[in-house]
C-alpha cells in the first residue's frame, strides 16, 4: 500500500508537507528500488514502512535520510489511524523515535546528535522572508531561512531550501526547527513555507521535540 500525507497542515487541514508512506512489510523492495522510488514520486521524502514494529527507512529524492521530522510524524499518525503499530514508537537507523498526541496534533522526540545540521540565515523580518524567490536561493545550502513574527510569543516565519539535498524548497522542515528551537532555547511556532505549523520545543536529556497536525 501506498499513500500520501501531509504533516504540519494548519488548522483547516491547509498546506503541509507531503510524503509518500509506502507499506513494505517484509522488505521486498530492495534499497535500489526504494531509491528509484523515491527519486520518481518527488517529494521530500517517501517513508518505507518495514514491519508492524514501526521499523522504518526513510529517502529522500537522491539518498537514504537517518532522521527527517516531518516524514516521522505522518508515519506515526497514519500507523495510528491504521491500528498497524501498537508500539508508541518508530525505529530508524536502529534509534527508536517515541512519538504521542497532544490536541490532535502528533510529536515526536530525537535526541540532538541525531538530528541533521542545517545553516541557518536570520533575515530582519517575515516580508523579507516572504519575498526571497527559489532562483535567488539556488545557491543557498540547506539553508534555514528564518525571522520573527512576534519574539514575546515565539512565533516564527521561516522557509528552507536545500537544493543541494534535492529539496529547491521544502513545505515544512521539522528537523531545522527543532535545532532553531534548540539555538533560541525555548519553544516556538513556526509557520513555514506557504503556511504549514510547526511545533518545536526543548526536552530533557539532550533531547528536542516537533510536533504538529496531520491529513491526507
Amino acid at each position: 500500500m501506498k499513500q500520501t500525507v501531509r504533516i504540519f497542515v494548519n488548522e483547516k487541514g491547509e498546506w503541509g508537507n507531503p510524503h509518500c508512506i509506502v507499506m513494505d512489510f517484509g522488505r521486498k523492495m530492495n534499497d535500489k528500488s526504494r531509491q528509484e522510488l523515491a527519486t520518481k514520486m518527488g517529494m521530500s521524502e517517501t517513508v518505507f514502512v518495514n514491519d508492524n514494529s514501526g521499523s522504518v527507512n526513510i529517502f529522500s529524492t537522491i539518498r537514504e535520510c537517518p532522521f527527517a521530522g516531518s516524514a516521522l510524524i505522518g508515519t506515526a499518525w497514519l500507523l495510528d489511524k491504521l491500528g498497524k503499530n501498537n508500539n508508541k514508537f518508530l525505529t530508524t537507523n536502529n534509534v527508536e523515535v517515541p512519538f504521542w498526541k497532544e490536541d490532535e496534533k502528533i510529536f515526536i522526540r530525537m535526541n540532538k546528535s541525531v538530528l541533521p545540521k542545517w545553516n541557518y540565515e536570520q533575515l530582519n523580518s517575515a516580508k523579507l522572508v516572504d519575498k526571497l524567490t527559489v532562483s535567488e536561493a539556488t545557491n543557498k545550502k540547506h539553508t534555514f531561512v528564518w525571522a520573527w513574527i512576534n519574539e514575546e510569543n515565539g512565533l516564527i516565519r521561516a522557509r528552507t531550501f536545500a537544493t543541494d539535498w534535492g529539496i529547491p524548497e521544502d513545505p515544512a522542515n521539522g528537523s531545522g526547527s527543532m535545532r532553531l528551537a534548540d539555538f533560541l532555547k525555548r519553544e516556538i511556532t513556526v509557520i513555514h513555507g506557504q503556511g504549514s505549523i510547526i511545533h518545536a520545543r526543548l526536552a530533557k536529556n539532550n533531547c528536542l521535540e516537533v510536533g504538529g497536525l496531520v491529513s491526507f
